[in-house]
């Protein structure tokens, strides 16, 4: 591959000083019953940070809601701008969070607490304890724990099946393979991630039908693009673009980025899509910087 060094840097994160906590420095005044449904909540540690952040914002200014930027949640949490979004969108799709219009619209804490929505959300149970169908029954006797964001993925007994499947790629092993020189085994392509980070980068663009996407063609042609990226090495580094799920979804984010610098792709037409991007040839012409001759 060409140069592709620009969609490698990670952010920089920067860490605040301590200070003593005082009251008459400010405070935040939240309902009860969010607070006591939070400390049920089986969120996880970035979704927790997150709605602190919205908290902060939105109550500590005695404010019903509030625009909030991915970048600016990354710079109070000290999480990426990808992983910021995804929390935040995770956390919209649980009913904790409203979004009152578009991607950039202002949000807010749903206080209608009983609306929350965990039961997609997978969970680990604490051994020799029952799990409770229902989030906000007492923990007693059956804690829950919640899966953490960018958790080791374990390993599928099948590769070449997943929710949404796969197209062939040339360079794979068939099926009928000796076991011991058959492909790796990677992660499962993370759909609504991925959707998520084109929906809030290219807010401007073609968005498409989640209920229209699982087990499409297009979902096909992403996740053999999410597949191809584990295989794909950077010329200057000898890496690889990503290696677990965590990583992936954040070159996925800055890969996005990367196409807003591209003047002709970023112009006024109505075929640029996320289902153009994944076909294979168009994904390997802007990889090789074709579309990018501008802003090199």
């Amino acid at each position: 591959m060409s140069n592709t060094a620009e969609i490698y840097k990670f952010p920089d994160r920067k860490g605040e000083s301590p200070k003593v906590a005082k009251l008459e420095d400010g405070y935040v005044r939240t309902a009860t019953a969010i607070v006591e449904a939070l400390e049920r909540a089986p969120l996880t540690s970035r979704e927790a940070r997150v709605i602190r952040t919205i908290e902060r914002l939105t109550y500590g200014w005695q404010k019903p809601d509030a625009r909030i930027s991915a970048e600016t949640i990354a710079e109070r949490t000290g999480l990426s701008e990808t992983n910021a979004s995804a929390a935040l969108n995770s956390l919209i799709r649980k009913c904790v969070v409203i979004r009152i219009g578009g991607s950039r619209s202002p949000v807010k804490i749903n206080k209608q607490v009983d609306q929350w929505d965990f039961s997609a959300q997978k969970s680990r149970v604490t051994p020799n304890c029952k799990s409770k169908t229902k989030w906000s029954e007492s923990i007693q006797d059956g804690y829950v724990e919640p899966i953490q964001n960018g958790e080791a993925y374990k390993d599928k007994k099948d590769i070449n099946t997943s929710p949404n499947g796969e197209e062939p790629i040339s360079s794979e092993i068939s099926e009928q393979a000796e076991p011991e020189k058959q492909s790796p085994k990677y992660p499962d392509c993370p759909h609504d991630k991925i959707l998520d980070l084109w929906a809030d980068i290219m807010t401007d663009k073609r968005q498409h039908a989640r209920g229209m996407w699982s087990g499409s063609k297009r979902a096909k042609a992403l996740a053999s693009r999410w597949k191809q990226g584990f295989k794909i090495k950077h010329d200057a580094t000898g890496q690889y673009l990503y290696t677990d799920a965590e990583t992936g979804v954040e070159w996925w984010g800055r890969f996005f980025k990367f196409l807003r610098k591209s003047t002709f792709l970023m112009a006024d037409n109505n075929w640029f899509d996320l289902e153009w991007v994944c076909k294979r040839e168009n994904f390997e012409k802007i990889m090789e910087l074709k579309y990018h001759g501008d802003a090199r």
